[in-house]
């Protein structure tokens, strides 16, 4: 018998990340609800203040969705289990993935508390431009957390896969990996708006594989 993976966690698989990139996408500040550009603190708070309800609404889903893939991503890693090269690299991606999502969760709780602040009350901003500060720091670590675990796992998955395109896609899902962690090292270092659009682009062939993956499993497909 193939390795498989449970319908629940073929859901996970092309629900979750789908949830989390679509409203990563309606959060304050972003792309739809009062859109500032990187870097901008004020602008950030003060798009976070002005939409609560949608901050708090994109906190939940994208908590929820994050988990939901992880949830996913760990069905694979349990079908993989052993001692060669694929299970290896699988568990790595999955510890730096479970570090990167914790992460992200937390910085979607301090949005929360952005979210919550007095425009009005000089004090409350200030110290709402201190938790930008610690959001940023968390978002860019847990960032290349989750670009790493991407990495190390669709390597894996490129090791068990034995031929066809699901062995090729994997490995052109890590080399986006590591333009996503490339880009954001530069982008963050050098104060470069572009390179994190790069590595932000990354998300949606993330996204697309993983689904691609769950609706497989759906289907009746094995891993090898």
């Amino acid at each position: 018998m193939g390795l498989r993976v449970h319908r629940l966690e073929a859901w996970g698989l092309i629900v979750g990340p789908t949830l989390a990139l679509a409203f990563f996408l309606l959060e304050p500040g972003a792309l739809i609800f009062d859109p500032v550009d990187f870097g901008d603190a004020e602008g950030t708070v003060d798009a976070m203040a002005s939409n609560g309800a949608v901050a708090l609404l994109v906190a939940l889903m994208v908590s929820l969705g994050l988990i939901l893939m992880l949830y996913g991503l760990s069905g694979i890693n349990r079908s993989i289990m052993g001692d060669t090269m694929a299970p290896a690299l699988s568990r790595l991606g999955i510890l730096f993935m479970t570090v990167g999502v914790f992460g992200w969760i937390v910085s979607q709780g301090l949005a929360l508390v952005m979210a919550g602040t007095d425009l009005d009350s000089a004090r409350e901003v200030d110290q709402a431009l201190a938790v930008y500060r610690v959001d940023s720091g968390i978002a860019i670590l847990s960032t290349m957390a989750v670009a790493s675990g991407f990495l190390a796992f669709n390597l894996g998955l490129w090791a068990l896969f034995r031929r066809g395109i699901r062995r090729q896609v994997a490995l052109a899902v890590a080399a986006v990996s590591v333009v996503s962690l490339v880009a954001l090292i530069i982008g963050h270092s050098q104060t470069e708006p572009a390179m994190i659009t790069v590595s932000r682009l990354c998300y949606f062939p993330w996204v697309a594989w993983t689904a691609a993956l769950g609706v497989g499993f759906l289907q009746g497909r094995e891993l090898e």
